[in-house]
């Protein structure tokens, strides 16, 4: 028994923690909660379940559990002869985070770097003044910038497979990064 309360408490402190980590993201925190409770336990549940274990409002769960098979971390079945719509997580860490991540690129980064490049459109080819020669210039440099990070993400999360070769290759990684960090230093 006291094993069973301890997984409890730790899946209670991991579901806690998923929830405020991606409340930080501007991602609902109940969704998020449903999210991990789903993904710790590996278990099927229903709405009842999840509401009962969460202690939230069916209405509440019902909107997140929608945003989650949106997002593709969740979906839902039921078990033949059975009335109640069970809800499952993608148990494979890697490509939940992957999809979680181009999710996010796609609604967050993609639209901004199509406004920066909108904005730079609007501008006249010759700046008129000072001030929309500098703004062409924050606007560039902001572009270069989330232009190198999405091709950080179209690199990385191509695919499923470059992904989990990515995570299977991080000690490898890790040791280039730290193998150039002292020139980057210097440079610094």
């Amino acid at each position: 028994m006291k094993n069973n309360n301890a997984l409890q408490e730790a899946q209670s402190a991991f579901i806690l923690e998923w929830g405020r980590m991606s409340s930080s993201w501007g991602i609902n925190r109940t969704m998020s909660q449903i999210h991990a409770l789903l993904f710790v336990t590996g278990d099927a549940l229903s709405m009842d379940e999840i509401c009962e274990r969460l202690s939230i409002s069916r209405g509440n769960a019902s909107m997140s559990l929608r945003g989650l098979m949106d997002w593709g971390v969740v979906r839902r079945f039921r078990r033949p002869g059975d009335r109640h719509d069970l809800y499952v997580s993608d148990l494979n860490s890697i490509e939940m985070v992957a999809r979680v991540l181009r999710e996010r690129k796609r609604r967050e980064l993609d639209p901004t770097v199509d406004v920066i490049r909108t904005c730079l459109e609007m501008l006249p080819e010759k700046e008129a003044n000072e001030k929309s020669a500098l703004f062409r210039e924050r606007l560039q440099g902001l572009l270069d910038v989330l232009e190198l990070v999405d091709m950080a993400f179209r690199f990385a999360l191509i695919t499923d497979k470059r992904f989990r070769q990515i995570v299977e290759a991080r000690q490898e990684i890790k040791n280039i990064l730290e193998a150039i960090e002292p020139r980057l230093e210097k440079e610094s």
